[in-house]
């Protein structure tokens, strides 16, 4: 029997009419036939309720029987079930109970033709012919039986009998059967059809104007607007689909208003039930195809869901109609998207997995991309044959390939676990590192282990053993990196085939990014006290190649590498920018691309472009975070860091050095720590945040990483803190350090680390000029300091080595070739100093307008990339170099003096420290304690120029004339004895 839909019988007047006006003509002595058909959940069974309901109402006498699917064997079960209905008056029951009593067993094949009736059956059949025409008597008799599809062939065989010889009675005879079932008594629908009082009324789906009058019978109208097109889409029309989807959301909303929650659980129990029981009722070729559909997921030709199912193609193409027609399915897809979940739950387990396994087998043989075949392996949770661990890799390939990373873990993890190959499970272990390591490098070193053994034996592929190069390296595992080398060096060697493309580019990589596996130079020779960083530059270079079918591609750029290479030994050039910005134009972002795509951005930066890389950052990291590629986004965010730091942006690069740390733990960083903790070192020491500067170096770091151009970038950064901090020894002992391995490993080169400028910085600061100045010297003879950054940060070092009449032209040549979009803090650093020369050569109009120039560039270093609120009060200097401050107070001279007193009247009333920049502050309380000009110089790193300016604002600002007042004002302990500041 068909479910009992709860709905509204809508979309049906006409349907009804035609029936009442075939009960009229029955009552008029002009017996007939209905047959009502439509597909499961079409309102057949409402139908026939509704009408019987109307005629029992008008008197008329009801005979009702619902044959089932369980019961079609059994012989005049529907005559059973009509002749001894409740509805027969009780007179006419004996006489039915006899006509009856004898069975009528029946051995015909099922779809066969009908086998002649017999004597005693066609006795039967004249005494139920009486009692009808005596019930005539009585009123219309309507004779109603649903699911004819279901009924036993005795029955049908009487009915035939009654309705030849019932034309002039008063008898109607109203049947019901699904359309999307092929009728199992097609010689009863020949000789029903034959009879000309046979009426068809064929049930279609409801109409959109149908769907809104029953969303608005339940919902109201104003819903039905808002409702009808999406439920008459998702229900396909069905009557009893659209029924159940409104139970659904009226039990959400009940949900809702019980547990006052905005968006609570969508419960979907009502369609459930719906969806389950068409397809019960259904051919059961129907629900076979309906569960094929269900575990594809995509569309399938009927031709290979018969191979598939053991169907033929013609009766898959029936089941697709039938189940089109029930609104299951539109154009081979689900229409409600719960209906593959309710359908596919229906299924034992152990079958539902036999059954992605027929589907996987059927796609594969059709051609289809792997992924498809290997969504089917996975939801079947194995992958028996050979074959499938290869379409599994293969879809792997091309997830990865596409940026998907989910997918193609679960395909590899599949493929792992059913692989019985030696070298594909090598293979396989090495496309799980690759993928492991975009999500956490230090996850990706588990599958190590495996390699290796994997190499000894000889299974390993040379683009393989490059994977797992690279994250012994990226981990500081050097002795186990450098017994890889050489097994793959041995390998190639003995390989018949051509030298290995990828262990060249590899070494080539290895030069600049771990040069002490090549040079074999020993860390200990490094006079550095205490642990190491590194650079952001670096970033990470464990990456990987991607396979797709057998296609490789490299995971080290050719190009990319060799345009950094070639930057290195011989200095940038515009071939070698626009090189670079073309490997990052034409290179996506995926696991074969990564270093490529570094090494052009590290190109970049090394040219002197910050603000081309910085942009390109910023395109990447979006990228990897829609990708969802924790490790990529680290790497990106070190690499912007740099950027920011280069560019002169402060903030920006403490910001995106922090998030660096964040998108993955400090474990899985390996040595590449260095790298982002280095930019956050600089940047905090010249931000003046001295505590955040300390926090970063007392961060623990790999004892590996001086093994490679990480530690130098930690040199070269932990060198300017202790500038910042007033130990100019330690700072040289520490760019010296970093100069020599940079010359050991040939990779001395200004514009990738300026270890000289360092050197000189602190050499000045000791007192040491003509150290400074032979430093700087041999620095502008190196590669690279063309470029207009380099070297004009270089002839500003030259000029603080200089003497004070060859400063100003030294420095005005810097400051033309420094810019504010490449070099902020440098050009400001650059007119800091021009504008202390100025003063000291008797020009205060100049230096008053270059230092106003210097202080807007200071500005803009610290507070471009957050909000005011959150910046830092005043920038620390961090070398032995002037600081640019707008200078007040009379024109100073060349030679060292006393602070101006301020001028009768510009007296102010006496303020407390809080009115002091912060400065003005240190000078001051220096000042207090007994410190003389020169003493406060060399300690804050600033000349007695700057140190005098200081002074004279702080006492305008406390409202003092002398520096023995300076003590009581800022609650400072003044030294014993101590007299007035000397001026030398």
């Amino acid at each position: 029997m068909e479910a009992q839909p709860m709905f509204q019988l809508v979309d049906r007047e006409a349907e009804l009419t035609a029936l009442n006006t075939l009960l009229a003509e029955a009552a008029t002595g002009r017996g007939g036939i209905a047959l009502v058909s439509g597909p499961t959940g079409s309102g057949k069974t409402r139908l026939l309720q509704t009408f019987c309901k109307q005629a029992e109402n008008s008197g008329a006498v009801m005979l009702t029987a619902v044959a089932s699917r369980a019961e079609c064997e059994l012989p005049l079960g529907v005559m059973d079930q009509l002749f001894r209905s409740e509805t027969l008056p009780a007179e006419f029951r004996d006489q039915v109970n006899e006509l009856l009593a004898e069975e009528f067993p029946t051995s015909h094949a099922k779809g066969a033709d009908p086998a002649p009736m017999n004597q005693p059956s066609i006795a039967v059949a004249h005494g139920l012919r009486s009692l009808l025409l005596e019930l005539g008597e009585r009123g219309p008799v309507v004779v109603s039986i649903d699911d004819l599809q279901y009924a036993d062939e005795p029955s049908l065989q009487m009915l035939l009998f009654l309705q030849r010889r019932m034309k002039a009675s008063r008898t109607l005879l109203l049947l019901a059967e699904l359309s999307t079932i092929r009728s199992p008594h097609p010689v009863f629908h020949a000789e029903l059809f034959r009879q000309p009082n046979c009426r068809k009324v064929r049930l279609e789906m409801l109409s959109p104007s149908g769907a809104h009058a029953m969303i608005a019978a339940r919902l109201g109208p104003a819903k039905a607007l808002e409702l009808t097109e999406a439920y008459q889409e998702a229900s396909g029309g069905s009557p009893l689909f659209l029924s159940a989807l409104l139970d659904d959301y009226e039990a959400v909303h009940r949900l809702q208003a019980a547990s006052h929650e905005s968006e609570p659980a969508v419960p979907q129990e009502a369609f459930r039930n719906a969806l389950t029981g068409c397809l019960y009722l259904a051919d059961p070729a129907d629900l076979k195809v309906a569960r094929a559909v269900a575990a594809m997921g995509k569309g399938m030709s009927p031709v290979s869901i018969g191979h598939m199912l053991g169907l033929n193609t013609a009766t898959v193409e029936h089941a697709i109609a039938s189940l089109t027609a029930t609104g299951v399915l539109n154009a081979g897809h689900f229409r409600h998207p719960a209906a593959r979940t309710v359908i596919l739950e229906q299924v034992a387990p152990e079958d539902r997995h036999e059954l992605h396994l027929r589907v996987a087998s059927a796609l594969h043989n059709e051609g289809v991309p792997p992924v498809l075949v290997a969504e089917q392996l996975v939801a079947a949770s194995r992958a028996p044959e050979e074959w499938m661990i290869n379409v599994l890799r293969d879809a792997a390939h091309a997830e990865l390939a596409a940026g998907r990373t989910g997918m193609a873990g679960e395909y590899l993890k599949l493929a792992l676990t059913d692989c019985t190959d030696s070298r594909q499970l090598a293979a396989l272990t090495a496309d799980r590192m690759r993928l492991d390591w975009q999500k956490s490098p230090l996850k990706a070193m588990r599958h190590a282990v495996r390699l290796k053994i994997a190499l000894r034996e000889g299974h390993l592929s040379g683009q393989d053993t490059g994977v797992l190069m690279r994250s012994l390296l990226w981990h500081g595992r050097y002795d186990e990196a450098r017994e890889t080398l050489a097994l793959w060096e041995a390998m190639d060697a003995t390989s018949d085939r051509p030298p290995s493309e990828e262990l060249a580019a590899f070494t080539n990589w290895m030069t600049y990014s771990h040069p002490s596996l090549l040079t074999r130079l020993s860390p200990s020779s490094i006079e550095a006290d205490g642990p190491g960083r590194g650079s952001g530059s670096a970033g990470a270079w464990a990456g990987a190649e991607a396979r797709t079918g057998q296609d490789v591609v490299r995971p080290i750029g050719p190009q990319a590498v060799a345009v950094l290479s070639d930057l290195l030994d011989q200095g940038a050039s515009d071939e070698a920018v626009t090189s670079a910005e073309g490997v990052l134009h034409s290179v996506g972002l995926g696991v074969a691309t990564l270093e490529s795509l570094h090494a052009a951005l590290l190109t970049l930066i090394c040219a002197d472009r910050p603000d081309k890389a910085a942009s390109w950052c910023e395109e990447l990291l979006k990228e990897a975070t829609e990708q969802g590629a924790p490790t990529w986004q680290a790497v990106f965010a070190a690499v912007r860091a740099e950027a920011a730091f280069r560019q002169g942006d402060m903030a920006a690069a403490v910001q995106y050095g922090e998030e660096a740390l964040t998108r993955i733990p400090m474990a899985a960083w390996g040595v590449a720590i260095g790298g982002p903790l280095a930019n956050l070192i600089l940047a905090t020491t010249v931000l003046g945040q001295h505590e955040k500067a300390v926090k970063y170096i007392r961060l623990p770091v790999p004892d590996t990483l001086f093994d490679a151009r990480y530690g130098l970038h930690y040199l070269n950064a932990r060198g300017h803190f202790h500038l910042s901090t007033d130990r100019p020894a330690a700072a040289l002992a520490d760019f010296e350090s970093c100069g020599r391995l940079m010359s050991a490993w040939g990779l001395d080169l200004p514009s990738l680390i300026s270890w000289r400028g360092g050197a000189a910085e602190a050499a000045l600061a000791l007192g040491e000029r003509q150290r400074a100045r032979s430093l700087m010297e041999e620095q502008l003879t190196r590669p690279g300091t063309h470029q207009p950054r380099t070297r004009g940060a270089s002839l500003r070092l030259l000029a603080a080595a200089a003497d004070l009449k060859d400063r100003a032209a030294l420095l005005q040549d810097a400051v033309r070739l420094l810019k504010p979009d490449t070099g902020r803090f440098e050009l400001a650093r650059a007119l800091a100093d021009l504008s202390d020369t100025y003063w000291q050569l008797g020009d205060p109009a100049r230096a008053r307008g270059t230092a106003d120039q210097a202080a807007e560039m200071l500005q803009a270093c610290r507070t471009r990339a957050r909000p005011q609120s959150e910046q830092p009060s005043q920038l620390a200097r961090p070398t032995g170099l002037p600081w640019p401050q707008p200078p007040t107070g009379p024109s100073p001279s060349a030679t060292p003096r006393e602070p101006a007193k301020p001028a009768e009247g510009d007296e102010r009333k006496p303020a407390g420290a809080d009115v002091l920049t912060e400065a003005e502050r240190r000078v001051a309380e220096l000042a207090a304690m007994g410190a003389t000009n020169r003493a406060i110089g060399r300690k804050l790193y600033i000349t007695i120029s700057t140190v005098e300016q200081h002074l004279t604002r702080v006492y305008r600002k406390l409202g003092i004339s002398r520096r023995s007042a300076l003590a009581a004002r800022l609650n400072v302990e003044p030294p014993q004895g101590a007299a007035e500041a000397e001026s030398a």
